[in-house]
């Protein structure tokens, strides 16, 4: 199977197995009158143990030569591909529908709002038009990736997202609570941005692909806590958008006529994160 298909869906499938045990923890692994976890509880056991699993498998997955691409728009070109548009439009409405969402929900909070959500309802929806403009990019082969900021827009909605969700959760004791939501926002905002690093001659497929499967994975994972229905569809977005352009992106790697990199992978991994866009 190819690696555009098979690593995208075991991220999936990884996914909805870790919402099971999510569930199964959220229902057997806290006590019933003061909230706390119960040491050594079988699912949250079990939900470590998967998130490892998980992490090493998609890592070596991961693992191979990546073509030399010259930018964002040769690593992220489909030209003509309908289901990627059909994807990553998706993807752009849910930002926008997070968006006003979000501002409903705010103004229905009463006192208990958190007016950080307010920013992450803006970023999301200058982000959501940002969608659209790359999907088009990419899409049409109109070449406008190189040095784009516009790439940066939906990582610095994950920014703040990830501020807003800490901010509501810094006076929980219990890390378990929270933990796997951070994870989905942390692994998606260095999906994006290993993304948007193509734009400034920086990109690492390696990384740019594992983070946006973990961002799937986590995202995924995470619905089973209950969010609200704005955060709700920004993990979906997460998930859309990841998923199509993790699967662009290793599609474009697998083209026989684009050159093989000289180092692998291997290297690669033992790089570090590279210099900010």
């Amino acid at each position: 199977m190819r690696k555009e298909i098979l690593l995208p869906a075991v991220a999936a499938a990884g996914g909805v197995v870790g919402f099971a045990f999510r569930r199964w923890e959220l229902a057997t692994a806290f006590e019933a009158d003061t909230g706390l976890p119960i040491d050594g509880a079988p699912a949250t056991m079990a939900l470590i143990v998967l998130s490892v699993v998980m992490a090493v498998v998609l890592a070596l997955l991961c693992r191979g030569k990546y073509p030399a691409f010259t930018g964002y728009d040769q690593a992220f070109q489909a030209k003509g591909n309908t289901a990627y548009a059909t994807a990553g439009i998706l993807s752009a409405f849910l930002l926008l529908a997070a968006a006003a969402l979000l501002v409903y929900e705010f103004l229905q909070a009463g006192p208990d709002r958190v007016y950080t959500n307010l920013l992450v309802a803006a970023l999301a929806l200058a982000a959501g038009f940002c969608v659209m403009g790359t999907v088009q990019n990419n899409f049409k082969g109109l070449g406008r990736g190189k040095l784009n900021f516009t790439l940066l827009l939906p990582a610095y909605a994950c920014c703040v997202w990830l501020i807003a969700a800490y901010q509501v959760r810094a006076g929980d004791p219990v890390q378990l609570d929270y933990v796997f939501e951070l994870f989905a926002i942390i692994a998606s905002l260095l999906g994006l941005y290993f993304h948007a690093a193509f734009a400034f001659t920086k990109g690492r497929p390696f990384w740019a692909v594992l983070f946006a499967l973990l961002g799937i994975y986590f995202s995924i994972t995470t619905l089973a806590d209950g969010h609200e229905l704005g955060f709700t569809l920004l993990y979906a977005f997460a998930i859309v958008y990841l998923a199509v352009s993790a699967i662009t992106l290793l599609y474009n790697a697998g083209r026989p006529e684009l050159p093989a990199q000289a180092e692998n992978d291997t290297n690669d991994t033992t790089e570090g994160t590279p210099d900010e866009p």
